[in-house]
C-alpha cells in the first residue's frame, strides 16, 4: 500500500483487510475457470463502482479469465452461458438480495436456473430483509441449486443469510470489497468547507434532517466519458453479432467499464476534497475516506448496514467515527476540523 496517503496503522489495517479478502476470493474461485461479473452499474453510485474496480481489478491480477461482463440492459444469458462454460458467475456486492432493489434478486433466480452446474457467488453484500415476506421470497432465490457461495460484508449480515437461506447455500464473512482498492489521493488545495455533508436521498436514506449552514450533497448525475459508454456498447452488439469475436469483444467492454469506473470514483474523490471532514449515511464515502485519510463521521442508514459494517471492518481507522444522529455528527466534524488548525 501506499504509506504517503495513509497513517502507518491505516496503511497496515488495509493491507491486512485486503489480504483477508484475496484470501477468501482465492478459495471461493474455481481452478483454471473463465468468470463472469454481473451487473456493471450503470450509474453514478461511486460505491458500485468501487466494488466493480475492486474486484475486477483482483480478478486480472490473479490470472482469472473474465470471460463475460454485462450491464443490467445488454445482459443475455445464452452469450454468458456460452462464454464461461463450466466457470463460474460472480454478482456484484451491495444490497442485492431483497426486494429493496428487486432487479438483483431476479437476475439471480434466472441465472440459477440456466446454471444449474455453474459455482455462482455473491460477491460481499449486506443480507437485509424488510419484513417476513422478504425473507421468505429472497430463500427461493437459488431453488436447488448446489454450489452457491454467499459473502457477507459483516457478521450481522451472515447471520441473517444464514437464517433464511437452505442449509446448502454456502454463508462466508469477509470485508467489503471496496477494501481492496489501494489508497486515493486527496488534494487538500480544493479545499472550501469545514465540514461537507453527504446523505443518500433514496429509501436507504436515513431521513435524517441535515443542518442549513454545511454543504449538503449527494451523489450527482455525471457525464461520463461517451467514448468508453459507446466502446462497451458496440462491443457487447459486436460480441452477439458474431460470436467468434465475443472474447476480443468482452476484453474491450471490460476495458470500458473500468474506465468508467475509474472516471467516476475520480469524481467522487473531487467531490470530497471540498470539505474537511465528511459526515454521511451512504456507506462507500465512509470507505473513500479510509482509503484518502480524510476525517469522516459515519450515520447510520435505515436498515442498520452502516452500523454492521463499521463494526466489523472500519472502526479501527483513525480517520472514521460514528454518530447516532445529526446534531452529534456535526459536533463531532467540527471538533475534527478544530483538530486540523
Amino acid at each position: 500500500m501506499n504509506t504517503d496517503i495513509l497513517p502507518a496503522s491505516d496503511d497496515i489495517l488495509l493491507t491486512s483487510q485486503a489480504k483477508e479478502i484475496s484470501s477468501s476470493l482465492d478459495q471461493c474461485m474455481p481452478l483454471n475457470r473463465r468468470v463472469a461479473v454481473l451487473h456493471f452499474p450503470l450509474d453514478d453510485n461511486v460505491g458500485n463502482h468501487m466494488m466493480w474496480l475492486a474486484i475486477t481489478t483482483y480478478l486480472k491480477a490473479s490470472g482469472i479469465c473474465i470471460a463475460y461482463v454485462a450491464n443490467e440492459w445488454d445482459f443475455n444469458i445464452g452469450d454468458m452461458v456460452k462464454a464461461i462454460g463450466d466457470g463460474a458467475v460472480l454478482f456484484l456486492g451491495g444490497v442485492t438480495v431483497s426486494r429493496l432493489w428487486p432487479r438483483h434478486a431476479e437476475v439471480k433466480r434466472a441465472v440459477a436456473a440456466a446454471c444449474p452446474d455453474n459455482r455462482l457467488i455473491s460477491l460481499p453484500s449486506t443480507m437485509l430483509f424488510v419484513d417476513e415476506d422478504d425473507r421468505r421470497e429472497a430463500s427461493t432465490i437459488f431453488g436447488e441449486h448446489r454450489d452457491v457461495i454467499m459473502m457477507a460484508r459483516d457478521p450481522v449480515s451472515a447471520a441473517s443469510a444464514r437464517d433464511v437461506f437452505p442449509d446448502h447455500i454456502s454463508v462466508i464473512t469477509i470485508h467489503d470489497s471496496a477494501f481492496l482498492l489501494p489508497p486515493q489521493p486527496r488534494i487538500t488545495d480544493l479545499i472550501q468547507h469545514d465540514v461537507i455533508w453527504l446523505a443518500r436521498n433514496d429509501m436507504e436514506g436515513s431521513d435524517f434532517k441535515t443542518p442549513d449552514h454545511v454543504k449538503v450533497f449527494d451523489w450527482p448525475s455525471i457525464d461520463r466519458k461517451i467514448f468508453n459508454v459507446l466502446s462497451a456498447r458496440i462491443g457487447s452488439k459486436l460480441g452477439r453479432t458474431l460470436p467468434i469475436l465475443q472474447p476480443l469483444t468482452n476484453s474491450v467492454v471490460n476495458s470500458s467499464y473500468q474506465e468508467i469506473s475509474r472516471y467516476i470514483i475520480s469524481n467522487g474523490n473531487r467531490l470530497l476534497d471540498q470539505g474537511k471532514v465528511l459526515v454521511t449515511d451512504r456507506l462507500h464515502p465512509h470507505v473513500l475516506t479510509a482509503l484518502r485519510a480524510q476525517p469522516c463521521v459515519l450515520l447510520p442508514d435505515r436498515f442498520g448496514k452502516n452500523r454492521a459494517v463499521w463494526e466489523y471492518t472500519s472502526h479501527k481507522y483513525s480517520t472514521v467515527h460514528w454518530a447516532d444522529e445529526p446534531d452529534q455528527a456535526l459536533e463531532l466534524a467540527n471538533t475534527l476540523v478544530a483538530a486540523q488548525r
